[in-house]
């Protein structure tokens, strides 16, 4: 049985996408610019909130200018409004509830920005103390790297081969991989599952229920 399970964020323990998508489009008025629709959010995230904006920003080019001024008003919305509507999935509370009572060890690995992350985490989660939560931080690559992952482990003391990666993206496949760490894939995030068996994911799961089930028998 893994000792300790590191989760990415959003997607896979939260639904941040309404969030993400009304800040990204509040930022966006305010420079006169054209929208998004949610459903284009979906495929907009997951490589971190650089290339959230300048995603959002596709009509506009490769402006540097435009991206830094879009870029600071999402900042700021979204430090006021990141739980607005940003919660647990199903299941997901309970699910870290059992791993707790099984001593199994849990962190957070994500490509949002790390300030926001623990605001997030201990609102949706607040009866649960995870280890470490680690967003983007300078100095650090962001996934698909794996030297986030790789870091974070060894700081919490324990091998590759006692932990496990829970991820929704073909990013979250690539980090595992380039870890050499095993990965279980949620079907409930911001990915379908023919973008994942894309992605080369071979552990899929549809519930909380069964990815506690898939925790315990790796």
């Amino acid at each position: 049985m893994k000792k300790l399970v590191v989760f990415d964020l959003d997607g896979t323990l939260v639904d941040s996408i309404y969030d993400l998508a009304d800040c990204v489009n509040t930022a966006l008025r305010k420079h006169n610019l054209p929208e998004n629709t949610l459903s284009e959010y979906y495929s907009f995230v997951g490589n971190g909130m650089e290339n959230l904006i300048r995603t959002s920003l596709k009509s506009q080019g490769n402006n540097d200018e435009l991206y830094k001024a879009v870029r600071a008003d999402f900042d700021i919305e979204y430090a006021a409004h990141c739980n607005d509507k940003t919660c647990p999935y199903e299941g997901v509370a309970e699910l870290l509830t059992q791993l707790e009572d099984k001593g199994i060890a849990t962190a957070v690995l994500t490509n949002k920005a790390d300030e926001f992350v623990g605001g997030i985490l201990s609102r949706c989660f607040p009866e649960h103390k995870f280890s470490a939560f680690w967003g983007q931080r300078q100095g650090i690559e962001r996934k698909p790297s794996a030297q986030g992952l790789l870091m974070l482990i060894q700081e919490l003391g324990y091998k590759v081969e006692d932990c496990v990666y829970i991820g929704d993206s073909e990013v979250d496949v690539k980090t595992a991989n380039n870890a050499g760490m095993d990965l279980v894939c949620v079907l409930w995030g911001f990915r379908s599952k023919d973008e994942l068996i894309s992605a080369g994911a071979k552990r899929m799961v549809s519930t909380a229920e069964e990815l506690l089930q898939a925790i315990i028998t790796l």
